[in-house]
């Protein structure tokens, strides 16, 4: 795997299209935590569930939710 990349790439384009996705349909809406789900789980299939790829979006999610929790 190709830590340099998933990390200087992989991740800034997933928080682009997060932030782009939010814009679209809401952070708090349904849509974008399916579309959240959704793209984290390709992404890791893509790397064959790596562990490191997996526990980073373990963390982003965690990120997210406590900012949606923050919006309550």
């Amino acid at each position: 795997m190709n830590y340099i990349d998933f990390f200087s790439r992989e991740i800034p384009e997933w928080m682009q299209a997060s932030n782009q996705k939010s814009q679209e349909v809401g952070f708090g809406s349904q849509a974008y935590w399916f579309w959240v789900v959704e793209s984290i789980n390709v992404i890791c299939k893509k790397y064959n569930d790596n562990e490191l790829v997996v526990n980073q979006f373990g963390l982003l999610f965690g990120w997210l939710e406590k900012q949606a929790e923050g919006m309550k």
